[in-house]
């Protein structure tokens, strides 16, 4: 009976035993379970798409034209060098001229002006020119009459400016000497005829004195006459006028510089 009991014993023993093995076992896989899980409670499990969309290849035109270099800008054409915007009358260069009005010693005074007209044009550089018609303006700066037979006219003109195109400008010129000037009588008619008649009276008495006749006396007298009227030529007073229309001649002594029309 003990013996069973022992038996007995040690049976339920070993069914304890394999039950607890069994549990422990299942406890085991039921924590290998729990780990995997942790494991992937870290990672996304999510079904991660795939990009499938592809770049779409530019038109074939399109690619030319990025592909093409852009052409080079030309560089700009280097600017015209501005013209000339005047031109000069050289120094030497003559103006004929003839006078408009009429100056007299017996009427003008120095400082007077007078004008004369240009009768041919003069040409300068890059084109431009004094055209005939051109007015040049004189100042008088001397006047003298003749007292006498030796006794010369002076008559001396400057020139001061000539106007081209509506302006005037300041000219540096000499007359040429040798332009005509008219000898205009001063003395008046009684004055003369007193030197006459009283040379003819001293030749009358000379005459008398000498012939002691009348024939002498007229010889005297006419001889005494034409002694007076040549005291009369020679002491006679002279006004020199320059007429309208006389040629004068201008020679530049510096050059005229003009704007180009």
């Amino acid at each position: 009976m003990t013996g069973n009991k022992y038996r007995a014993s040690m049976i339920l023993c070993a069914l304890a035993l394999v039950a607890a093995c069994g549990e422990k076992k299942d406890a085991l896989k039921t924590d290998s379970t729990l780990g995997r899980d942790l494991a992937m409670a870290g990672q996304d499990t999510a079904a991660k798409p795939q990009l499938t969309d592809v770049a779409k290849s530019a038109p074939k035109s399109e690619a030319k034209k990025t592909v093409a270099k852009a052409p080079a800008a030309k560089p700009a054409p280097p600017a015209k060098p501005a013209g000339p915007t005047s031109g000069t009358v050289a120094a030497g260069a003559a103006l004929t001229l003839s006078t408009v009005s009429q100056i007299c010693t017996s009427t003008n005074k120095v400082g007077d002006t007078f004008t004369a007209s240009l009768t041919q044009p003069v040409s300068g550089t890059n084109g431009v020119s004094i055209p005939a018609g051109a007015t040049v303006t004189f100042t008088v700066s001397k006047l003298k009459r003749s007292e006498n037979v030796n006794d010369p006219i002076e008559m001396v003109f400057s020139p001061a400016s000539v106007e081209v195109g509506g302006k005037s400008y300041a000219i540096d010129a000499t007359i040429t000497p040798g332009f005509h000037v008219d000898k205009v009588k001063a003395n008046p008619t009684g004055a003369t005829a007193k030197k006459v008649a009283g040379g003819a009276a001293v030749g009358a008495i000379a005459g008398q004195l000498l012939g002691k006749n009348t024939k002498s006396t007229i010889i005297g007298a006419a001889v005494g006459a034409a002694a007076g009227a040549g005291v009369a030529a020679a002491t006679s007073n002279y006004d020199g006028c320059v007429r309208p229309n006389t040629a004068i001649t201008v020679t530049l002594n510096s050059g005229l510089t003009l704007p180009i029309a």
